[in-house]
């Protein structure tokens, strides 16, 4: 049964072989309907008259679908190849696996929606990893010398956790200009220039500040001078000088010049050593009816007006302990005096007055917060005159010493200032003279009541020399109180008063002094200011034909570049 399947198997492979070999030959083999085939009903006879079949090379193998365990791959990739239309026979070749193919593109899809006003990118805290990793970024690419923009995006987004929104720049608020009439000055280098010239117009009522003999006059008044201010990064300098002179049409011999000017410099040697240069000059002139030039001789008057010239330098050290600073100053001054001439040809010599001064000036400050800083300070001086005997026989050489404590102070914000007291004497080389002594207080407070008001209030004490016979020199004090408000910011009205004491110690002569007025000033531009004033002075002394009353009233312009 078994062998009888088995050549039936056979026989219907041999003939689908020999059909698709040769199918015309094999047609009339096609069996009727109804009939079935079998080996022995099939005719073979037209077969013996086809070609030999060649015999198929390695026959004896197993067919390809049986397994073979004895084969490896790679005999199996390293067998020949069959040429395209052979029989599939042998063994079976291995197909080449080829790149599959670019997967097409997707389909396009609409963009997502695109806010107007989309939300601003994450960006790192200030004190995060990734802020601190951006700035050394930064760093890095100037001192490559990187000249672009530095401001890299980050190279990944911060994470949540260490990053907040981009904050949206605020505009900046205008600037507001706190004195917009301000005067720009003129910019050499880190210097910075302010000239100034003031011509003005007026009338004196008292020129000369005499008591008899009264007499006005109309004057002209023309100022010059130049501010000096440092915009250096360390170091500081400073300086201030002014020059005027006045004529007056109607009173002869009363034509006088003035000016005064100082000068401050200081060098950081280092953070807490400061070493100071301080200069100044004055020049005045003394009023025919001064004490010490008053004569005992009648209708014996002085015809001119002698000069005062001052000149004086100082230089310092200022080292910082902690809040503790010690300074040690020394201080070079020179006055020189003109000769005062008389109508009845006579003169007096003052040029023999003039005298050098040396002083030691130590101070101790300490700072006890940001709004004290309390101080002690002392002064030692000696005066050398260039004649050791005046024109009156004495001789005026002293020695001096004075000390205070005082105090730098801010209250509030709007009361600031420094106030100090103490006591000073002198004692001159003349036995005749008496010591020349007593208390000293010098003050200045600024109340700023409004953005607009502010009142000043300074009190000064000094220890002049003087000519007067028997008197050893002049103790004066003086007290000054200003109040300033602008109307507009470019309209601005001062009224000012002061009174002061001259004490001429060793002689019974003693004055009292009295100023008011008032000052208006009006800004056209930065650099052009109207001006207005009127004063008031009156002087009352203990000698007789010494009293005074002066008015004075003037106006005029300021260029200020």
């Amino acid at each position: 049964m078994a062998f009888a399947k088995s050549q039936s198997r056979v026989a219907a492979t041999t003939l689908i072989a020999l059909s698709l070999a040769a199918p015309a030959a094999l047609a009339p083999l096609r069996p009727a309907e109804g009939q079935t085939l079998s080996p022995s009903s099939l005719d073979i006879a037209p077969l013996r008259d086809l070609p030999a079949v060649p015999p198929i090379p390695g026959a004896e193998a197993a067919p390809p679908y049986v397994s073979q365990p004895n084969v490896s791959q790679q005999e199996r990739r390293a067998a020949p190849e069959i040429s395209p239309g052979a029989p599939n026979y042998g063994l079976p070749r291995v197909r080449a696996r080829l790149p599959r193919p670019n997967p097409p593109p997707p389909p396009l899809k609409p963009p997502p929606l695109s806010p107007a006003h989309p939300l601003p990118p994450l960006e790192p805290y200030k004190t995060s990893f990734q802020a601190k990793e951006k700035i050394k970024r930064q760093a890095k690419l100037r001192m490559r010398g990187f000249r672009g923009s530095l401001d890299l995006p980050a190279e990944r987004p911060p994470p949540p956790n260490v990053a907040l929104p981009a904050q949206i720049p605020a505009r900046p608020k205008p600037r507001i200009e706190p004195n917009p009439y301000a005067p720009l000055g003129l910019a050499i280098g880190a210097l910075r220039l302010y000239p100034y010239a003031e011509p003005t117009y007026g009338y004196d009522t008292n020129p000369n500040r005499v008591t008899s003999d009264v007499q006005g006059s109309k004057f002209v008044r023309v100022d010059a001078g130049l501010r000096l201010r440092s915009e250096w990064t360390r170091d500081e300098i400073q300086g201030n000088l002014r020059l005027g002179y006045v004529d007056y049409a109607s009173v002869q011999n009363a034509d006088r010049p003035d000016g005064a000017g100082d000068v401050f410099y200081r060098w950081d040697v280092a953070r807490d050593t400061k070493v100071k240069f301080e200069g100044k000059f004055t020049l005045d002139t003394q009023r025919p009816g001064a004490p010490g030039l008053v004569t005992s001789v009648p209708n014996v008057v002085v015809v001119n007006r002698p000069l005062i010239v001052s000149l004086g330098a100082a230089a310092g050290v200022t080292q910082s302990f902690g809040r503790l600073d010690a300074t040690l100053r020394g201080v070079y001054d020179r006055w020189i005096y003109q000769n005062a001439y008389y109508n009845d040809g006579s003169v007096l010599n003052l040029m023999s007055t003039s005298y050098n001064a040396y002083g030691l000036n130590p101070r101790l400050a300490y700072e006890l917060n940001p709004s004290m800083k309390p101080y002690v300070e002392a002064m030692i001086d000696k005066r050398v005159h260039d004649s050791w005997l005046d024109p009156y026989g004495y001789a005026r050489d002293s020695a001096g010493v004075s000390g205070r404590i005082g105090s730098t102070f801010k209250i509030t914000d709007l009361v600031t200032g420094e106030a100090s007291g103490g006591y000073a004497q002198r004692d001159y080389a003349d036995p005749r003279l008496p010591r020349l002594r007593g208390p000293i207080i010098d003050a200045a407070i600024i109340y700023t009541a409004t953005p607009l008001t502010t009142f000043t209030l300074r009190t000064g004490t000094m220890l002049s020399e003087t000519t007067l016979q028997g008197a050893a020199g002049v103790l004066s004090r003086n007290v000054t109180f200003d109040v300033t408000h602008a109307i507009f910011r470019n309209f601005t009205i001062t009224a000012t008063g002061s009174y002061q004491t001259n004490n001429y110690q060793g002689a019974d002569t003693f004055e009292q002094v009295g100023t008011a007025g008032v000052k208006l000033e009006y800004k056209l531009t930065r650099s052009i200011a109207i001006r207005g004033s009127y004063f008031w002075q009156r002087l009352v002394s203990s000698t007789a034909n010494s009293n005074f009353t002066a008015n004075v009233i003037m106006g005029g312009l300021r260029f200020e570049p």
